[in-house]
């Protein structure tokens, strides 16, 4: 998530270090189109793109994707979240049976759960974003059910009082 992996950047700026960068017109250009766009410094956007690319370098299996819910870190070239992975893990599936549930070589289980024991809040952040959604959907579909319910009770009475009439 774009937001989550920001916010926790800069809760981690009170302890930083000012470097200053040289960036060609056009690089420095798209810096500050996207810190428009977010609303934010082209500091603070540079500072996470950075933060982006050391994460591409140490976690080459991982890629992060802009989402509806924000930047969501993926198993390169699949469709599932880290977060998934670990919370598949932390339910109880050790890595090798999730490898062989879902046919991929473990190792890059692994390389999901190295990336989500770096960045807990990050991972537990999607989790919990996740769950929320769940428990939304779930709740209206379940009102969803009884409005259909009360509805299909309501014709049945005005059906029986049309004929009772």
């Amino acid at each position: 998530m774009l937001e989550t992996i920001f916010c926790a950047i800069m809760r981690r700026m009170g302890k930083t270090s000012v470097m200053t960068l040289r960036l060609a017109p056009e690089v420095a250009r798209g810096v500050e189109l996207l810190a428009r766009r977010f609303g934010h410094r082209p500091a603070q956007v540079g500072a996470r793109l950075v933060e982006e690319g050391l994460r591409r370098r140490d976690f080459p299996h991982i890629e992060l994707r802009d989402t509806v819910a924000g930047r969501v870190a993926y198993l390169a070239g699949t469709r599932f979240a880290v977060y998934w992975v670990a919370r598949a893990v932390r339910g109880g599936l050790t890595p090798e049976e999730f490898a062989r549930e879902y046919e991929m070589p473990v190792e890059r289980v692994r390389a999901a759960l190295a990336y989500a024991a770096a960045f807990p809040e990050e991972i537990n952040g999607d989790i919990a974003h996740a769950d929320a959604n769940q428990t939304w959907l779930q709740n209206q579909q379940a009102a969803d059910f009884t409005s259909r319910k009360t509805r299909r009770q309501a014709g049945v009475r005005q059906r029986k009082h049309k004929v009772a009439g």
